[in-house]
């Protein structure tokens, strides 16, 4: 009786522990698939944040698009000589060497004098990368006019200028606000002031310099740009890039 007892229970107790290698192998198979799944998840990520493949709504480290490499993070900082701003201008400098070119192979006339009918405390948000560039590009976006006088349009650069943007430019701010990252453009003057802004104000007191209403472009068409090439640190958070004031627009074919 005693040894039938004890073959019940050495069968129970194999039967345990055969449910437990079973359970174990159960649960590590599951887990690999988690796994697995989990990996294809995130190659998935990081295929959407590709700059060739921009999508409004995804991210890639704060951004609506991955930027291109060396744009840096996005910054708050809204002082236009600080480390952030000449930071982020230095590159730029680098990297608009091609819009340079192209200005200094077609010649295309620089108009400086027209910043003297941008206000003082305007001018003071701007940090310069340099005077006078030429791009090429689609327009996206068109604001005609501003309350400020300023007819406003936005630039998709060319490929030999795309590394122009800073990274405020590929802001979900500014996507959500203008629709895809560009190369905004401001045309002074062109429409009377309504604004009472301290920004403002007196900005295009005797205005003499070119009318550009009768070549202002529409959405969709190609364009080049010649203006002074600067970035705004107030406007949007991590610096916007822009052709503030614009010096002359040609419509392309």
């Amino acid at each position: 009786m005693d040894n039938r007892l004890n073959g019940i229970v050495l069968i129970v107790l194999l039967a345990a522990a055969t449910s437990s290698l079973i359970i174990a192998e159960v649960n590590s198979s599951m887990y690999l698939a988690q796994a697995k799944k989990s990996h294809g998840h995130s190659t998935t990520s990081s295929k959407s944040s590709s700059p060739e493949e921009f999508a409004p709504g995804t991210t890639g480290g704060g951004f609506a698009v991955q930027p291109p490499p060396g744009t840096g993070p996005l910054s708050t900082d809204t002082a236009n000589n600080s480390a952030a701003a000449l930071a982020i201008a230095h590159r730029l400098a680098i990297t608009s060497v091609n819009a340079s070119k192209t200005q200094a192979k077609l010649g295309t006339p620089c108009l400086p004098q027209l910043s003297k009918f941008i206000t003082p405390p305007l001018e003071a948000r701007f940090t310069v990368i340099k005077q006078c560039v030429t791009v090429t590009g689609r327009v996206s976006w068109t604001r005609y006019f501003e309350r400020d006088g300023d007819a406003n349009f936005n630039v998709v650069l060319d490929p030999p200028y795309k590394n122009m943007l800073g990274p405020g430019s590929y802001s979900q701010v500014f996507v959500n606000h203008y629709g895809s990252p560009a190369l905004h453009m401001e045309v002074v003057c062109q429409a009377p002031v309504t604004s009472t802004s301290i920004l403002a104000i007196g900005n295009c007191k005797g205005y003499n310099g070119p009318n550009f209403k009768p070549v202002l472009p529409k959405i969709g068409q190609h364009v080049m740009v010649t203006g002074r090439y600067q970035i705004e640190m107030p406007e949007m958070p991590g610096a916007i890039t822009e052709l503030h004031p614009v010096y002359g627009i040609k419509i392309l074919p």
